[in-house]
């Protein structure tokens, strides 16, 4: 018995790594079509290990495959583990013997402690369980053996070692799928952190030159620069400073629609990229823009922040021309007096500012 318990129990963390390797993104997903093939090869994985068991008499088999339905109740839900459950509930049927009924009460009291357990991880939002609750997970799991001819004897020689293996199964297992889990949300943060400003919590400029890489007809390209910046950290200091730039950030994201975006371009340079614009409706959109950041005092100034805008739209040039471009834009509205917009036009003319109904964010993208 302990030889095939040792042969299953290899079985099972090598199939529990195989089943790591197809999470391949964080958060992970609970729909869709990886979803449910995720949920198909949990599903296959009790089916296997059935095909190696120990059998202690005829038609009485033991092995891990509660193991697997334990772990999708946990993370994904009752629903889903009595649907990762139910294939080798069917073949466990299928097999018949007299050990059916202690089968089916088995995999049913690891569902419902599994169940009990998930609801109270929820309880605390990013708790997982911890190790010594897993025995717990199994303590029925081989009970009902007490029911067959002989229950007592088998109960005794067999509940301890399943009890041991479907732990140590559990604990090695989950483990495994455990430590991919920190792996790919570590690996999320950091492509995270590598794309965003620490400081306004905008795309940075590296997620910024990634984007304009891969500019459409109708988008516009902003560059925003914010007025006498250097006036503010003298007056008030550079933490002050640091505050206009996290309010000016908050301003400009306020304004962007669906898949338009807010960028911190350096310094006190931010950017924004707009999607889909009519090439008439771009001095307004830049001009809504500006007027969402003057609107109002700045909390940490008690004044009122203006910038200035330089806009250009798409065309098929190098990214390198299209900045070039917004930054003459912006140069000439810094040298009009600044708080304006200038949108750089074909020809290398410069379009002022016009007094247009801006255009309102689209709310339902």
């Amino acid at each position: 018995m302990l030889k095939s318990l040792l042969f299953n129990l290899t079985l099972l963390v090598t199939l529990h790594y195989v089943l790591a390797q197809s999470y391949r993104s964080w958060p992970v997903a609970r729909e869709g079509l990886g979803y449910w093939s995720r949920l198909a090869l949990f599903s296959v994985t009790p089916v296997l290990l059935m095909l190696v068991p120990a059998e202690i008499q005829e038609g009485i088999f033991i092995d891990m495959r509660s193991v697997p339905g334990a772990f999708v109740t946990l993370v994904y839900g009752p629903l889903a583990g009595v649907l990762v459950t139910l294939p080798v509930a069917l073949y466990r049927l299928w097999l018949g013997g007299s050990g059916v009924v202690a089968a089916m009460s088995s995999l049913i009291s690891v569902l419902v402690i599994s169940s009990l357990l998930r609801h109270v991880m929820l309880r605390r939002p990013g708790s997982w369980l911890h190790w010594k609750w897993i025995p717990v997970v199994f303590c029925l799991n081989g009970v009902a053996l007490l029911l067959l001819p002989d229950g007592l004897n088998l109960f005794t020689q067999v509940y301890p070692a399943l009890l041991l293996f479907n732990t140590v199964g559990a604990v090695v297992g989950w483990g495994i799928l455990r430590d991919r889990f920190a792996t790919l949300r570590l690996t999320r943060d950091w492509r995270a952190a590598a794309v965003t400003d620490a400081l306004t919590g905008l795309a940075n400029r590296r997620q910024f030159d990634e984007d304009a890489s891969h500019l459409e007809p109708g988008d516009v390209l902003m560059l925003i620069d914010l007025d006498h910046f250097k006036r503010v950290n003298d007056t008030f200091g550079h933490q002050v400073g640091d505050d206009v730039l996290r309010e000016v950030a908050r301003r400009l994201t306020g304004e962007g629609r669906g898949r338009d975006r807010a960028y911190r371009y350096g310094g006190e340079e931010f950017a924004m990229i707009f999607r889909a614009v009519p090439e008439g409706a771009i001095p307004s959109v830049a001009e809504r823009l500006r007027l969402a950041v003057a609107a109002q005092m700045i909390p940490a100034t008690n004044e009122r922040v203006t910038v200035s805008i330089g806009a250009v739209a798409f065309s098929r040039v190098p990214v390198s021309t299209l900045l070039a471009r917004a930054d003459t834009a912006l140069y000439a509205a810094k040298e009009g007096g600044r708080d304006q917009v200038q949108v750089w036009k074909k020809g290398g003319e410069l379009m002022p500012e016009q007094q247009e109904d801006p255009v309102q964010p689209d709310t339902d993208s």
